[in-house]
């Protein structure tokens, strides 16, 4: 329990000061609890990836306590979408649910948001985040990643992407993943790059570890795809088996290393896959955010992916505090196919 402790307050550590950390330093940093984690990979099932079920129910906000509200917008002041992260005050899944080996080794906290539905009835939500130890920069849910799930559910997508094959690029804690399966009804494939048993860590790559997976699958309630933005030969693969109709990313341009494949993967993914072969990105602005690469990124998009033309707006979302009635804004590039 010592060790289990000792990682859960490392993992807090690093997470905490993750902005004014220098990379090499995180990367230094000793991992406590690799060796344990490699062992209790192999020992255990992994048929939690295929087992798992994600949280959601049909409920009302007179059965959950609001704790802040999200808001959407173009720029033309239309609204988009929204959502609610809120407290539910009745019986969630994980009341009575053994705690399962992430848990074991990580600390986790559970966030619920509460998405409108065309039906009427609104949709919770449950989001499992881990530690920075574990996840890495997928540890926890980014704005961008509200930002998207609720532009997902709102009225101008929500239909639209009903039945289809939806991907998700760097999907971290998976939240744009459940929203387009709970709420729009669509077949969804979350991916994102993590260790697998033999620990790899490809040159200055913050990589999540092997229990990161875990994680995604219990968030999303299916088995995501280990996708390496670098491997075009995996990424050849999942296009032409899975063919999705849209691919949908949040936050995905953080290392100017990642600009090319990114580019290249997206590109593979579109011209092999489904019908629809569209796409939507949302990406953090300054000030809130500060991305070196995307400056460079959105000037190679300027002249398209592949031979699709793309098409480049300002988003932003407003975030109300219930408690003090404070608001806070973020700003968003939205890129579309």
């Amino acid at each position: 329990m010592d060790v289990a402790w000792r990682e859960r307050s490392e993992g807090s550590s690093i997470y905490n000061n993750l902005h004014h950390t220098s990379l090499n330093k995180l990367q230094a940093r000793p991992n406590i609890m690799a060796s344990f984690t490699s062992v209790l990979a192999t020992c255990l099932s992994l048929s939690i990836l295929v087992g798992s079920s994600a949280f959601s129910a049909s409920t009302s906000k007179n059965d959950a306590t609001l704790v802040q509200s999200y808001t959407l917008y173009d720029n033309e002041r239309q609204m988009l979408g929204c959502c609610d992260e809120v407290r539910p005050s009745t019986k969630t899944r994980d009341d009575d649910e053994e705690e399962d080996e992430v848990e074991m080794f990580y600390a986790t906290t559970k966030r619920y948001f509460m998405f409108p539905t065309s039906g009427g009835d609104d949709k919770l939500l449950q989001i499992r985040q881990t530690s920075f130890g574990c996840g890495r920069l997928g540890a926890t849910v980014w704005p961008s990643a509200i930002a998207l799930a609720s532009l997902l559910a709102g009225d101008s997508y929500r239909s639209s992407i009903q039945d289809k094959r939806v991907l998700e690029l760097g999907s971290g804690c998976g939240l744009p993943t459940l929203t387009a399966k709970e709420v729009c009804g669509s077949q969804v494939l979350a991916t994102d790059y993590w260790e697998g048993r033999e620990g790899l860590i490809v040159g200055n790559r913050l990589v999540p570890k092997e229990l990161f997976g875990v994680n995604l699958a219990y968030n999303v309630g299916c088995e995501p795809q280990n996708l390496d933005w670098h491997d075009e030969l995996s990424i050849f693969s999942v296009s032409t088996d899975f063919k999705p109709d849209i691919i949908v990313g949040s936050d995905l341009v953080y290392y100017p290393d990642d600009t090319e494949p990114l580019l290249q993967t997206l590109d593979i993914l579109l011209k092999n896959g489904g019908g629809g072969q569209s796409m939507l990105l949302i990406l953090p602005l300054p000030p809130t955010a500060e991305r070196e690469a995307l400056p460079e990124f959105r000037r190679r998009l300027e002249s398209g992916v592949g031979d699709k033309d793309v098409v480049m707006d300002e988003l932003e979302m407003i975030i109300r505090s219930a408690s003090t009635d404070e608001e806070e804004k973020h700003n968003f590039l939205r890129i579309r196919i």
